[in-house]
């Protein structure tokens, strides 16, 4: 019940088509009950010579056919609304998850992995949509064809309407149980589900190294094994979904036999009844109306079913809370791009840190290269600083401030992040550039690529900055996005700037422009590059070197040769000890 309380405040605007769903629906509902119960009427009047001619019968008949049109047309709109009012609960529901997934950290994403977030916002919101809509027009419809009936079973006989108040019991008790034996395989087969994207997922973007190491049947192998797993739990749900009909047809039919049975002993008992053979074929008419009420309730009882999982999950994403949150009464503004962090400490998994003891303290405007071995928590480092995730001990401090004081919003606003491995979204070029500035104009945007040493490939394009990009940007080189994509960063106005090993695509000759760009043209802002190659760093004002999480060396490059052994074999192993000219 809380699920489905939580769950009922995103119909929002469409709570009109649910109650006029429902309204729709009872019209139909009394209408089918009322026109079985005039056919007995006309039936028995007829017998009798109480319609006073062929006038009445076609008066009665004309009545019986209007409210069949009435009912007809309540079904129709029925339909429509319950539809309009599901498709737009789903839409809502999307809305709030996708909404709610942009306020979440890494840590939160981690939670639930990416694969789960897809199938939780596409298949789970689906089943949920699909129970909604049957819930609102055939649950509602099942109970009120099954209570009309009931009370005109009452109303026509009601020594053989007590009948149903044995059976109704009996058969809701079998759905409950079904119920408790099928949801948890549910349960299981929604979890599969995020594996089986998670595989079509790793698959469509690593199809490259799939090919290239000719692994295809490997992948097809593991897709087809978690496909099957999904199937089997399936085909174990549906074997024991497979009771509904059955249970349903047997007490439908055992309510048939007994009331022919007990109908016929009132008919011809010599104490006489007021049942006439017209009255027993209208029960009939309100047995079958109740089977139908009962089948519904089933197919309705499945879904609910099937989508119980779904609801959850849902929620689960929902109810969720983002565990990096703007502080009440934030500072809106980052004065300065000065960074100190004041022995920070910071573990994915606690106790075991990755990053331990970090206590460093950047000038503004300074360029600071960052470099150590794969796995010596580089990137972990320079996330703290647009609190992508949150220190475990100590502090990050931007402009003298602790970050988590910053609304959340302008402190990344002001953090400029370039990745090695970039992003382009499909759209033209311009389109893409203006992430980083939507009000950019054309001189701003050129600027920025003058930085990035863009501007000489995008002049070689016919279109320039209105070249259409294929989505991830895959009709350009490596090096080519990651410049569009510094350009991107730099449109921003930031007051630091991060370049993640986002020139390694580029040669060597590129990368050096691109920093010596940075230092000339902005001087005011906090640059930091982590990167593998000494080349790379060996000139900024500041060398940090990282191993296991700890700082082994600081210093210029110099001062780096001189006092860290690690620093000066990695210099040396990559430019032979001479002094490379990084310009040529």
């Amino acid at each position: 019940m809380r699920t489905i309380k939580f769950l009922a405040k995103y119909i929002k605007q469409y709570k009109k088509d649910t109650f006029l769903t429902w309204g729709f629906v009872l019209i139909e509902s009394v209408l089918e009950v009322l026109i079985a119960y005039i056919m007995q009427f006309l039936l028995t009047a007829v017998k009798n010579g109480q319609l006073g001619g062929i006038n009445g019968v076609y008066m009665f008949s004309g009545i019986i056919a209007i409210m069949a049109l009435v009912a007809t047309g309540a079904g129709i709109g029925a339909g429509y609304f319950a539809s309009s009012s599901a498709a737009g609960f789903s839409k809502n529901l999307r809305e709030a998850m996708f909404v709610k997934i942009q306020e979440y950290s890494f840590k939160n994403i981690d939670k639930f992995s990416t694969s789960s977030i897809v199938t939780r916002t596409t298949t789970d919101v689906t089943n949920v949509q699909n129970a909604f809509m049957m819930i609102i027009r055939m649950v509602l419809r099942a109970p009120f064809m099954m209570i009309f009936s009931l009370i005109m079973c009452f109303v026509t006989e009601w020594q053989l309407a007590w009948i149903f108040l044995i059976i109704i019991p009996v058969v809701l008790f079998f759905l409950l149980f079904i119920a408790k034996k099928v949801h948890p395989i549910f349960e299981k087969i929604f979890n599969t589900y995020d594996q089986l994207n998670a595989s079509v997922e790793e698959n469509v973007d690593g199809i490259r190294v799939v090919k290239s190491f000719n692994r295809a049947n490997e992948q097809i192998s593991h897709f087809e094994n978690v496909s099957s797993t999904i199937k089997k739990g399936f085909i174990r749900a549906e074997k024991i979904l497979s009771f509904n009909n059955p249970i349903m047809n047997l007490a439908v039919y055992a309510a048939m036999i007994a009331i022919s049975i007990l109908g016929a002993n009132l008919i011809t008992s010599s104490k006489g009844s007021d049942l006439s053979s017209e009255a027993l074929s209208t029960l009939f008419t309100y047995i079958m109306m109740i089977l139908v009420s009962l089948m519904m309730m089933s197919l309705v009882y499945v879904m609910i079913i099937i989508a119980k999982n779904s609801a959850e999950r849902i929620v689960e994403i929902l109810q969720e809370e983002p565990d990096i949150t703007s502080k009440d009464n934030p500072l809106m503004e980052v004065t300065s791009s000065q960074v100190d962090f004041n022995n920070v400490s910071f573990a994915y998994n606690p106790p075991k840190n990755v990053l331990t003891n970090i206590d460093i303290h950047i000038p503004e405007g300074s360029m600071v290269g960052i470099i150590g071995p794969t796995g010596s928590s580089k990137t972990t480092l320079i996330s703290l600083i647009a609190r992508l995730y949150d220190v475990s001990e100590g502090s990050v401090q931007i402009g003298g401030h602790d970050v988590k004081d910053y609304d959340l919003k302008v402190l990344r606003d002001s953090v400029s992040v370039v990745l090695q491995k970039n992003t382009l979204f499909s759209g033209t070029i311009r389109d893409n550039l203006k992430w980083g500035n939507l009000n950019a104009s054309d001189k701003e945007i050129w600027e920025a690529c003058d930085v990035a040493q863009a501007s000489e490939f995008l002049k070689t394009f016919k279109l320039g900055l209105d070249t259409p990009l294929d989505q991830g940007g895959t009709n350009v080189s490596g090096g080519q996005k990651q410049r569009l994509c510094i350009a991107r960063a730099l449109l921003k106005h930031p007051k630091i700037l991060i370049l993640d090993d986002s020139t390694s695509a580029c040669d060597t000759h590129t990368d050096a422009l691109i920093r010596e760009a940075l230092q000339n043209n902005h001087k005011e802002i906090t640059k930091f590059i982590i990167a593998q190659r000494v080349l790379s760093i060996k000139d900024c004002q500041i060398i940090i070197v990282l191993d296991q999480g700890k700082i082994i060396g600081m210093g210029t490059n110099d001062e780096l040769m001189n006092n860290c052994p690690m620093y000066k074999e990695l210099y040396e192993s990559q430019l032979g000890g001479g002094d490379f000219d990084e310009a040529n």
